[in-house]
């Protein structure tokens, strides 16, 4: 794959010389700080050629530029920390020297000079700098997050993530989203380098899937977050950029050694039931220093940590408890019995066990000072992670032992910086990066197919590999080059830039690769008119599944595992002019374009392009993404005299990539490299024999596949049937083959845009504080949603039924459970799915925040957050299948505009970190985090398919307004009339089909706490000893700090049976006759099982961890 990127990086390298490889600092990309200020004279008139520098003391690098006509300096490219000297000085005037200066990342520092003229007596002054707020910065335009290092160190973490600090973003969301935007829409900075999960399989950053950061937290110095930065250098991503910096060596010889770690007696109890035994532990080692004094620098960061944690469900219909699997040990022992004597086949044990979650970390880092105008900067750093996947056992599911797999990813990127200065007016910054990731799933077992054996009261025992990690593996490589030149002319500073991308992939990813099968009981009549029931677990003694799914490669396919094999190029420039209009206005000015490149087709299916008009070989490339942006800064004293006050904001567009898995989706699903069984068995149907007993000889056996997978049966007009009829594996069973998915996209298909616009103002206060108010707002340019083109559209009176009382669109026959059957296109494909663009959503924060920086050992903040986001799909998922199917609308294949599943209505967000020092010597700081936010949004849906699509678990409810308004076939109204009631969102939808998302899990309040007590010994060294407690509240009340959602943002209501048709006219349900009148209405059963746990607080699923408190001891020794 490296020989294709051979030519594109000829072509990006040659863009890069064109646009000059001068670079200045990109503000929103930065990795560095300015400096600006004016000298002037005792009457105020500016000093051109003032000789101005700037020290960096902690390794003596030097920045030096002369005042220009206007007395006007800018320095780009610093150092973020310090302290810094600044000195002015002009011939015949006296020297000042500022000391104490401090950089924040993204800062630009104001520092002005007014020299005297120098006479006998007078001699150098110098002057102790105060650190300014960052807040109070007038490049600062849209919605900004800074995180210090000081945060960093005194605020509480247990998992050391950067979601620990980014959740500090007032505007932040669950998981990782920024503005109510899809957290895979984020762009995560290391150095200036990409490190985000391109590809977006996990939680939008590498290495998540495996439970790792990209980074330790250690090595980070400080970071910034930006959800509307109008600076154009800032690109790909339209919900947030998190810009992080990792430390550099100084002069002085630095390091530290910390552990820290946790067991189950530092965890809290659940319902008085504890986690079982586990242990995690963190070893972090760091040195630091010069090789060469003021010139050469290094910085080396390692990490290991080791987890080991229980898998401890216990089984048995006699034990209490919430991690209870209700079934007979015996019978979890019989299926495994006859797994090893039918099967020959292992499944493993049904104990419980211990699975492990291991990863290490190195970092390296060199800073040169090649001169005082450059300085160069190399960067690696590699992540090995493992985890144990793949075994779900809980209350109504059981995983057998060797269902078990390891998921593996390995990282290493490179980073190449060149900061230079060109005379007094030109900057530079060129960048180089190289990430090279590795995800795979190693599968210890043999192979055997996916084998789910249905226990009742949906109770469900699984053995055999996971379907989806059958053939499961992700090679990611990027290669980026960012250039920019900025030249300063007077009160303008002009950039010019361009940004490239170039991504390889290659993923394999063949779901059923070795099968996978279910087994049910089923009843039929035997030749003595008997009715005989078989248990599921007889079914699967039998060979006698009710599904059977098998994927394997065509003939045309070139190997027997067929991969999306694909590259990308994102080729972007921009050009920018910051102006300062007026002494305290400064407006920044910009266009960028990016054009998404495909140089690979996938492989064309002529079939799907004649069933439905689109070519599986097109793909999203070409179509340029223009973002213009416009913001501003304007300081003046206009509430509070001798306060600044600050008017900012902005209008701008902002493009970004896709997660490229939807970009895969067309690659891997052509439906010409890999055929696809997707059979559906009526057992009493098929593996009963013509007399009504069971035939031995109608058998349906999974096997292992070992080495060779392809051993599972076929139907008989396959290729390998029809050369070898006589086949075991051939079996008239399964015909005709059916494609179960192709993936199209159209023709202008366009990457994610949104356009956002933002207004704040910023009041300096006494005491050190800062007020904000500020209001963001997002609209949809262009968003995904997915479309199922083999669902026949519905007849202008199905149209018609949609907008009546009780209807939806039918794509074929509902049924009830799993049932229903569709109107397809075509025979030959069950699914053909279409991604394409919606213009529909937008995203609104309306934020009031008061803070203080760190002070005389006291900082914190406290804010709240109102925040609205709707949109047409949440693109929750990596296949397009599931973004179909599992977007609950009343039309799924015209879904409206709905609540998102990011959107957090009310958010109250509080910090404090607080050193008290008893002497010299010894310290105590204590750190807080609080959140207390709306719960998340969810949709009531049916148990069903209510519109004929196939698929259950989609359709959103239809609430009666009374009883007669449907036919209850459980004769239970009066207690699903009151579950209704008590419903907020229910009750608000009686009469009509409920809207997606407009249900809400409760509140949820955490408090997390930092303690360390810090001594310090001798020769600058120091010990400090630390305890982080997450989840206080529920150390202090085990009914506090509970996490309560739900799984995939749906709760089921009751279940579909289907409609009343008009043969059902004259019929009896529960003693009701129904008449011409009811034709059409829904026909519904209601579980008072769902009354019981909504008045028990079950309904929702009760996060496991995160619902207890714990807590991480550790020690750090710093030399």
């Amino acid at each position: 794959m490296m020989t294709r990127w051979a030519s594109p990086l000829l072509f990006v390298a040659a863009i890069a010389v064109l646009l000059g490889l001068c670079a200045s600092t990109a503000q929103a990309q930065n990795t560095t700080a300015s400096m600006t200020g004016t000298v002037v004279d005792e009457n105020g008139d500016p000093l051109p050629g003032t000789n101005v520098l700037a020290v960096h003391q902690p390794t003596g690098t030097r920045y030096g530029v002369a005042t220009g006509g206007n007395g006007q300096f800018s320095i780009r490219g610093m150092r973020v920390g310090g302290p810094y000297t600044v000195t002015a000085s002009f011939v015949g005037f006296q020297e000042i020297r500022r000391t104490g200066i401090q950089l924040q990342l993204d800062q630009t520092r104001e520092v002005n000079f007014q020299l005297r003229e120098q006479t006998a007596e007078l001699e150098e002054v110098e002057v102790i700098g105060r650190q300014t707020e960052a807040v109070i910065d007038k490049d600062r335009t849209g919605a900004a997050t800074n995180v210090s290092e000081e945060e960093i160190d005194e605020l509480p973490t247990i998992s050391r993530s950067l979601t620990d600090f980014t959740r500090l973003v007032p505007q932040a969301g669950g998981g990782n989203s920024l503005a109510g935007a899809n957290e895979r829409y984020n762009s995560i900075l290391i150095d200036g380098a990409t490190l985000d999960d391109a590809f977006g399989l996990g939680d939008a950053v590498p290495g998540s899937q495996a439970g790792a950061e990209p980074v330790s937290l250690d090595a980070i110095q400080e970071f910034n977050v930006n959800i509307a930065p109008y600076d154009v250098t800032s690109g790909n991503f339209t919900g947030g950029q998190v810009n992080a910096i990792t430390k550099s060596g100084t002069n002085q010889f630095e390091g530290l050694v910390r552990a820290r770690g946790g067991t189950e007696t530092t965890t809290g109890d659940r319902n008085g039931v504890g986690t079982g035994e586990f242990n995690r532990t963190t070893f972090v080692g760091q040195i630091s220093g010069p090789i060469i004094q003021d010139e050469l620098f290094f910085f080396v960061n390692a990490e290991l940590k080791r987890e080991s944690s229980p898998l401890d469900t216990q089984v048995g219909t006699d034990i209490g408890g919430p991690n209870v699997f209700p079934v007979p040990r015996s019978r979890l022992s019989n299926i495994r019995d006859v797994a090893q004597s039918t099967y020959d086949y292992d499944p493993g044990g049904i104990d419980p066990f211990t699975q492990r979650e291991d990863d290490e970390k190195l970092l390296v880092k060199l800073d040169w000072n090649v001169n005082d105008r450059h300085r160069l900067t190399l960067r690696h750093n590699y992540v090995n992670a493992r985890d144990d996947q793949g075994i779900g056992r809980g209350q109504t599911s059981f995983s057998f032992e060797n269902r078990q797999y390891v998921f593996r990813s390995k990282q290493n990127s490179f980073t190449a910086e060149l900061n230079s200065t060109f005379g007094n007016d030109a900057y530079n910054k060129a960048r180089f990066v190289y990430t090279r990731l590795r995800d795979e799933r190693d599968v210890q077992d043999a192979g055997f197919p996916e084998t789910e054996i249905s226990l009742g009261s949906d109770l469900t025992a699984a053995m055999g590999i996971d379907r989806f990690s059958q053939a499961n593996r992700l090679d990611q490589d990027l290669f980026e080059i960012t250039d920019n030149f900025t030249y300063e002319m007077g009160d303008h500073s002009l950039t010019l830039g361009t940004s490239n991308k170039i991504f390889s992939f290659g993923n394999l990813f063949i779901q059923d690769f070795f099968g996978s099968y279910t087994y049910e009981s089923f009843t039929y009549e035997n030749q003595s008119g008997q009715d005989v029931t078989v248990s599921a677990e007889e079914a699967f003694r039998r060979g006698q599944p009710t599904s059977y799914r098998y994927s394997y490669a065509t003939e045309a396919a070139d190997s027997r595992r067929p991969e999306a094999e694909f590259s990308a190029f994102q080729v972007g420039g921009y050009l920018q002019d910051e102006w300062q209009a007026l002494e305290n206005l400064r407006l920044t000015l910009g266009l960028r374009v990016d054009v998404p490149i495909l140089p690979d087709e996938p492989t064309f299916n002529p079939t799907a392009y004649e069933a439905f008009g689109y070519s599986t070989a097109n793909v999203a490339s070409g179509n340029p993404l223009w973002s213009p942006r416009l913001g501003f800064n304007y300081d003046n004293d206009i509430l509070l005299s001798g306060q600044s006050t600050q008017i900012r904001g902005g209008v701008g567009i902002f493009s970004g990539d896709p997660p490229y898995v939807w970009i895969s989706n067309q690659y891997s699903n052509t439906g010409a490299d890999v055929n696809r069984i997707d059979a559906s068995f009526s057992p009493a149907d098929n593996f009963v024999g013509p007399e009504g007993n069971y035939d031995p000889e109608r058998r349906f056996m999974p096997t292992s596949a070992g080495e060779n997978p392809a051993q599972q049966p076929l139907p008989r007009n396959a290729p390998f049937c029809q050369e070898n009829p006589e086949s075991a594996r051939c079996t008239d069973l399964l015909s005709p083959i059916e494609t179960t998915e192709i993936n199209v996209i159209s023709d202008d298909f366009k990457y994610p845009q949104t356009f956002r616009t933002n207004l704040a103002i910023d009041q300096d206060l006494p005491l050190g504080l800062v007020a904000t108010l500020e209001g963001i707002y997002s609209k949809t340019l262009n968003d995904v949603t997915f479309r199922n083109i083999n669902l026949e559209a519905p007849s202008e009176d199905q149209y018609a039924l949609q907008e009546s009382q009780y209807g939806r669109p039918f794509y074929g026959t509902p049924g009830a459970g799993f049932g229903g059957s569709p109107n397809r296109v075509s025979p030959q494909f069950t699914n053909a799915i279409l991604l394409e663009n919606s213009s529909d959503g937008y995203q609104m924060n309306l934020t009031a925040q008061l803070q203080r920086r760190v002070r005389e050992g006291l900082g914190g903040s406290f804010s709240y957050t109102y925040g609205r986001a709707r949109n047409v799909n949440n693109g929750s998922s990596s296949r397009a299948i599931s973004n179909w199917q599992f977007n609950e609308n009343k039309d799924i294949n015209n879904p409206r505009i709905g609540t998102a599943d990011n959107e957090i209505r009310h958010r109250f967000l509080g910090q404090l970190n607080y050193t008290l020092r008893f002497s010299e010597r010894t310290s105590t700081t204590f750190g807080a985090v609080y959140e207390g936010e709306s719960g998340e949004p969810f949709s009531w849906i049916y148990f069903g398919n209510a519109n004929g699509d196939t698929q259950s678990f989609n359709d959103l409810v239809y609430v009666p307004e009374n009883r007669s308004d449907i036919v209850l076939e459980s004769d239970n109204w009066a207690l699903m009339d009151a579950f209704i009631e008590n419903d907020d969102a229910l009750d608000d939808a009686r009469g009509s089909v409920i809207r997606r998302n407009t249900a809400r899990a409760p509140w949820q309040h955490i408090l997390d706490l930092r303690v360390s007590q810090r001594i310090k010994t001798f020769d600058g060294q120091s010990i400090e000893i630390t305890a982080n407690v997450e989840n206080v509240l529920n150390l202090l009340n085990d009914d506090w700090g509970r996490i309560r959602v739900t799984s995939f943002n749906n709760i089921t209501a009751w279940s579909f049976q289907g409609y009343v048709r008009p043969q059902d006219v004259g019929t009896s349900v529960n003693g009701r006759i129904l008449t011409e009148d009811d034709v059409g209405k829904p026909r519904v059963s209601f579980d008072e099982e769902t009354v019981r746990e909504k008045l028990e607080d079950r309904q929702f699923n009760q996060l496991n961890i995160a619902s207890r408190w714990r807590a991480r001891l550790g020690i750090k020794y710093t030399f």
